[in-house]
């Protein structure tokens, strides 16, 4: 593992990766302050009207179960929980900035929609909240967007691993000597992402991820929500998705979270409803 991280340190030398936006780093700062002041997290969300759109966007989804619409900053931070809010924030840059074509945009999209299916399962899931598990949805595959960058034949092994999770994976590894996970993992810590995060874009593909997270239970169970919600976007994708490896990398996640048959159909409907219209909105802006 120690050689696949030193391998994506030396690939991420050849591509520019974009720095935190200095409105997540002051709302950062202003979290950590003992008596965080709202009225100062609300003016710097609305600094930027596309960050402040994307955000928006996000909360009137299915990312929250908020009832009535929110239409602007100061709204949404009297509503949300402060740690839900930064994550929905976080998440809505990682959208409005990463992606620079269409295949990253498809990259992103597959995250997307993802991270619908993981906040819809994680209803059923004790101790994770629907936006970490958005966030771990949508930023499983951002090592896929550098490694793309890197190399026009990559997109090969991404499509390869939305039916193969496992061998796909493995053969990525074997290609490059590291992965897009390992490529995350170092992009999420430059964002300052959640280290349950950073590991779950890790071992996301990891057949043994349930022994390497022994002591990180919330790590073990954004990666079960990953494996589960990757399945779902298969469903509505395609049939031919649907492979007895992609199964088999479901019912791995379904061993850890045990949800039950209605938060598959729910995680479904959600992924079918705003899939495609309210995940990626800033690609449009």
């Amino acid at each position: 593992m120690q050689q696949a991280l030193k391998k994506a340190d030396e690939l991420l030398t050849q591509v520019k990766l974009p720095s935190l936006p200095q409105e997540v780093i002051q709302i950062q700062e202003e979290l950590n302050k003992r008596y965080p002041n709202t009225v100062t997290i609300a003016n710097l969300i609305a600094h930027h009207p596309e960050l402040l759109n994307s955000f928006l966007d996000l909360i009137n989804s299915s990312i929250t179960h908020i009832d009535e619409p929110i239409h602007d900053a100061r709204s949404a931070v009297n509503l949300l929980g402060l740690d839900e809010l930064y994550n929905i924030f976080l998440a809505s840059v990682f959208c409005e900035r990463i992606a620079q074509n269409d295949e990253e945009r498809e990259i992103l999209q597959h995250g997307a929609m993802a991270g619908i299916a993981a906040a819809e399962l994680s209803y059923w899931v004790e101790g994770i909240t629907r936006s970490e598990a958005y966030l771990a949805g949508l930023t499983q595959n951002v090592g896929a967007i550098y490694m793309a960058r890197l190399d026009q034949a990559y997109m090969h092994f991404f499509h390869d691993q939305l039916s193969k999770p496992w061998t796909a994976y493995e053969a990525e590894l074997k290609h490059y000597g590291t992965a897009h996970t390992f490529v995350g993992t170092l992009v999420a810590k430059k964002w300052h992402i959640d280290p349950d995060i950073y590991k779950a874009i890790l071992l996301h593909h990891d057949r043994q991820f349930t022994t390497k997270t022994v002591g990180h239970d919330k790590a073990r169970k954004l990666i079960a929500l990953i494996l589960v919600a990757n399945y779902v976007v298969g469903v509505t994708l395609g049939e031919h998705f649907i492979t007895s490896e992609l199964k088999a990398y479901r019912d791995t996640g379904m061993e850890v979270i045990t949800p039950p048959d209605i938060a598959i159909t729910a995680a479904t409907a959600a992924v079918i409803k705003w899939g495609k219209s309210a995940t990626l909105v800033s690609a449009s802006h």
